[in-house]
């Protein structure tokens, strides 16, 4: 099992970080709406930041332990089966699609029907 952490000690610890590194973010990303992607790279950079330094280092340690048992234990489909389900996705996708182009137009032929009636 991963790391157990209790919140409520965790947030009595770290409040004033957590607060702090909150009021940057909200206070950039208010300043840069120009700057959009900027901004949520910088959220993003400030939130992984964040997460590595409350962490301590062994827990980091066992958790890429963990992830790296994990992943030998994944059973990965065979080339033949993954190029079959894909193309059964693209298939699958494009028949919605098509159903769902036909509903819309249909709908919409409809709604301009009934509304030249009631001029």
């Amino acid at each position: 099992m991963f790391i157990k952490i209790n919140i409520v000690n965790f947030l009595k610890k770290h409040i004033k970080k957590l607060f702090i590194t909150t009021l940057i973010v909200s206070i950039i990303f208010t300043i840069s709406n120009c700057y959009s992607s900027l901004c949520i790279t910088f959220i993003i950079t400030t939130i992984s930041v964040m997460i590595l330094y409350f962490l301590r280092k062994n827990d980091i340690l066992k958790i890429v332990i963990q992830s790296y048992k994990e992943l030998k234990q994944v059973s990965w489909p065979s080339y033949k089966d993954a190029i079959s389900v894909t193309i059964i996705i693209i298939i699958v996708t494009i028949i919605m699609s098509l159903i769902i182009w036909g509903l819309d137009t249909l709908l919409i032929n409809i709604i301009s029907f009934i509304t030249k009636l009631k001029i």
